[in-house]
């Protein structure tokens, strides 16, 4: 592939200066939360399994949108996600098939589909996620 070519592209995203790319993340200036420029509050829940529900075919999918619209209907704005778990899951009280890393430099094609579909669907709700990528918990593949 042309080395300019993704030179220029790495260049245009890194420096996109629009006020539309620029809001779409929540930012922190002088200890305050700020979404498109302005003050941004929020009421945020835990919702660590919605990649998983995203998942699971067109009931998990259905679960996933149902619960979305029940949390948005309840003024709930955001959402902390886990993105996946590490390692293989060989014992029984691991989260399976939820590892995004199965072994390093590895990455679950299925896991990463799995978190786009859930982007999405808070995307289209003006919903927005803390995701982390690691937990103390091992039943989910965090850090024994």
């Amino acid at each position: 592939m042309n080395k300019r070519l993704i030179f220029s592209a790495i260049m245009l995203l890194c420096f996109s200066d629009s006020t539309h790319a620029q809001g779409k993340f929540v930012r922190v200036k002088d200890g305050q939360f700020l979404l498109y420029g302005k003050p941004y509050h929020y009421i945020g829940t835990n919702m660590w399994y919605g990649p998983l529900l995203a998942d699971q075919g067109t009931a998990g999918l259905e679960r996933l949108r149902k619960e979305l619209d029940f949390l948005k209907a309840n003024g709930v704005t955001n959402l902390r996600v886990m993105v996946g778990a590490d390692g293989m899951h060989k014992d029984d009280n691991k989260i399976v098939p939820f590892s995004l890393q199965p072994e390093q430099g590895v990455y679950s094609q299925r896991i990463l589909r799995s978190l786009d579909i859930f982007l999405n669907e808070i995307s289209k709700r003006g919903m927005y996620a803390v995701l982390y990528l690691g937990n103390s918990w091992d039943w989910s593949g965090g850090f024994p």
